[in-house]
């Protein structure tokens, strides 16, 4: 199921609360090193999720439900109007628009498939119209007098005539359907990359937002396979409407009295159909946060990552009863939808039989009072019949046209979202490198969510922080938690614009340049690094050349990870995933020495890449390996020219950098080197001093033991 596979790129949903744009302040004074005027701001995120404003309706929660805002659907109230609107005249007065839409995938993905489904659906419905008209010539046949074995001779053309009609129908149908199913597939891979693209591309803050996930959950659950669905469903729907036509073309050469049957036979079938349509897409918007977390709690117990410590904390029950929770809550949905489509169904089901002896009330009294002849009035029997089985596809297909629509159109939306949140293109190529980084008056907030520490964010993650970064010296960045030292890394390495102020490569404002080709010029070894399910020799080439093995083994001697690829058993083709076949799980220090390797990697050309950010790099490592990568990173320094930017709590580590900076709630308090910021007192001699107290307070206990 795609929805319980969307689990597995949800692997944070704490941030459901919703989100909050930034202030939209105008950008600090300008730089007297010539950074130029200030950068146009970055757009704001969309609408805040979270719950409905008091006293709104929550179709999804009752009262006395613990953590309402958790299940309270994001947007509720516009996509509530929208699914209001779903009415008859609205789905008519969309079709065209939708099928249009259709045709318009179907072209792009696949124009022969979509050519042959549209040529055979008209031999079919061509065909459909020739069975009719030899159906009604075998009965005048047959009908004209008194049966006789000579007019059943005499219908014998006619029959074959049926016959040939039939097969060519059967035919078409099979090439027809061959040429529709070759197409879907196409459609749905045409979507998945479009949404690939989108969701790729789209700035990092996006991801801070719980609309923005809402709309990704939607979108990868169902959005992708509904394009599929909407040519699918607008293909049967023509082809449903070329029988419907070719039934009443045949009626109506009849007797025009006999085409009001099709729209008696056609309203009850309409409102069943249209009515279970809305209410499936209602309740699947009121479900989408319900369903994300059920799914992320079910991946949670069944992820070989979280195995272990889900057996030692015995998590097992207590997952369990918040997925039953959830679960629970959609049980009831669900249960409610059944009743509602049973009664939908059994009044769709009774109406329909009550406008099937309508219509057969109808021929028979035409045919008493000799309007139409009875061999005529036959094969307006096999051709209502023929209308209603069309129709019911006609019906069932535009329902789930204008469903896939409104599935489609959420899509849509999100990549409209996506668009606006995604970098501009087209700007000037980032600087080659820079004597100095500055760091001019920046101010900035996370949207509604955590803080680089995982801590609710009550104000700005940094505040006027002005700083400069001379290029191949090392800076260390050093603060308590929650104090804005990730956060600023993350500016750095242009993974977030700030609100005001600008970050300036010399005298190049880094938000008029190109992001990607920014980011091509940074390494950064990141605390939270990724364990990509890939080979070893692809988490450290990842997007780097591959054909260079001396720069794979200098990358992997400075972070001393080729000691750890010297363990694997196929080496650097080894697999580093344990869930598939042969592959091999590291443990957390080689991982991290593999992610140092990587920012290495990509590091090793000074000239291209003059900046390194190595964010808590060393948090997994024994003290002899961490005291052998920060010599590597200061060799790396010296011998490629880059400017490295480190992040580490074990201020023993930090002696050796050329410059400190200190951080304390988002401010910059002091900067210096370690003798210099020693002397002045202050936040980091403290911090210091805590930690060396630690250390002489084993060193004594230990002679003291001795």
């Amino acid at each position: 199921m795609r929805a319980h596979d969307a689990a597995e790129n949800d692997a944070e949903d704490a941030q459901d609360a919703g989100s909050g744009a930034p202030p939209d302040s105008p950008a600090g004074p300008a730089d007297a090193a010539g950074c130029g005027p200030p950068a146009e701001p970055p757009p704001e995120p969309g609408p805040a999720g979270g719950a409905p404003p008091p006293g709104a309706e929550q179709e999804d929660g009752r009262a006395g439900d613990p953590d309402p805002e958790e299940l309270a659907s994001s947007h509720y109230r516009v996509f509530q109007d929208r699914a209001r609107q779903a009415t008859w005249w609205a789905m008519a007065r969309r079709m065209p628009a939708l099928v249009g839409r259709a045709l318009a995938l179907g072209w792009r993905a696949g124009p022969g498939d979509l050519a042959a489904t549209a040529v055979f659906g008209l031999g079919m419905g061509a065909a459909t119209a020739w069975a009719l008209v030899a159906t009604n010539a075998v009965l005048e046949e047959v009908f004209a007098a008194v049966p006789t074995a000579d007019r059943v001779q005499a219908a014998l053309p006619s029959l074959a005539l049926l016959a040939a009609a039939l097969v060519a129908r059967g035919a078409c149908g099979a090439l027809a359907g061959r040429a529709q199913a070759r197409l879907e597939p196409r459609v749905v891979l045409a979507a998945e990359r479009r949404f690939n693209k989108a969701v790729t591309e789209v700035e990092v803050a996006a991801f801070d937002d719980s609309d923005f996930n809402d709309r990704v959950f939607r979108g990868y659950a169902t959005g992708c396979d509904q394009r599929g669905n909407l040519v699918r469903t607008s293909v049967d729907a023509l082809t449903g409407l070329l029988g419907i036509a070719a039934a009443a073309g045949v009626l109506g050469s009849m007797h025009p009295v006999l085409l009001p049957l099709i729209l008696v036979a056609m309203l009850p079938q309409w409102w069943g159909s249209a009515a279970a349509a809305r209410l499936r897409y209602r309740l699947t918007l009121r479900l989408t946060r319900v369903m994300r977390r059920k799914f992320m709690l079910q991946n949670l117990m069944i992820d070989r990552r979280t195995a272990a410590e889900l057996r030692s904390y015995t998590m097992g029950p207590r997952l369990r009863a918040e997925f039953d929770r959830f679960a629970d809550r959609e049980l009831e949905a669900r249960l409610r939808l059944a009743t509602r489509m049973a009664l939908i169904q059994v009044t769709g089901g009774a109406l329909g039989g009550i406008a099937t002896g309508v219509v057969f009330a109808a021929l028979g009294l035409l045919l008493v009072q000799g309007v139409i002849p009875l061999a005529a009035a036959g094969a307006a029997v096999v051709a209502v019949r023929v209308a209603q089985g069309a129709l019911g596809t006609v019906l069932v297909s535009v329902n789930q046209v204008y469903e896939a629509g409104l599935y489609v159109a959420d899509l849509e939306e999100l990549e409209e979202t996506a668009r606006a949140r995604t970098p501009r293109r087209g700007l000037a190529p980032a600087p080659q490198g820079f004597a100095r980084i500055r760091v001019q008056d920046v101010t900035f907030t996370y949207p509604r969510g955590a803080d680089d520490d995982g801590d609710d964010a009550p104000g700005p993650a940094l505040a006027g922080v002005d700083l400069e970064l001379p290029r191949g010296r090392t800076v260390a960045l050093v603060g308590e938690n929650g104090s804005g030292k990730s956060t600023l890394a993350k500016l750095l390495s242009g993974l977030y614009a700030p609100d005001t102020g600008r970050v300036c490569w010399d005298g190049t404002d880094l938000a008029r340049v190109d992001p990607e080709d920014l980011r091509a010029r940074i390494a950064v070894i990141a605390q939270d690094h990724t364990h990509w399910p890939m080979t070893a020799r692809q988490n450290v080439v990842m997007s780097g050349p591959e054909g260079e093995p001396e720069r794979l083994a200098r990358a992997a001697g400075a972070a001393h990870a080729d000691t750890v690829v010297a363990d694997l058993p196929r080496g650097w083709e080894t697999l580093l995933d344990k869930r598939f076949a042969r592959g091999h799980e590291p443990s957390g220090g080689q991982w991290q020495r593999l992610a140092a390797a990587r920012g290495f990697h990509r590091g090793d050309d000074g000239a291209a890449v003059p900046l390194l950010i190595a964010d808590e790099p060393t948090s997994a490592l024994d003290a002899r390996a961490e005291h052998r990568f920060f010599t590597s990173l200061h060799a790396h320094a010296g011998r490629t020219g880059a400017t490295v930017v480190l992040i580490t709590h074990r201020l023993a580590s930090v002696r050796m950098a050329d410059v400190i900076v200190v951080l304390e709630r988002g401010r910059v308090v002091a900067q210096g080197s370690h003798g210099e910021l020693m002397e002045r007192g202050g936040v980091y001699r403290e911090l210091w001093e805590l930690q060396a107290r630690a250390y002489r307070d084993d060193a004594a206990g230990a002679g003291r033991a001795g």
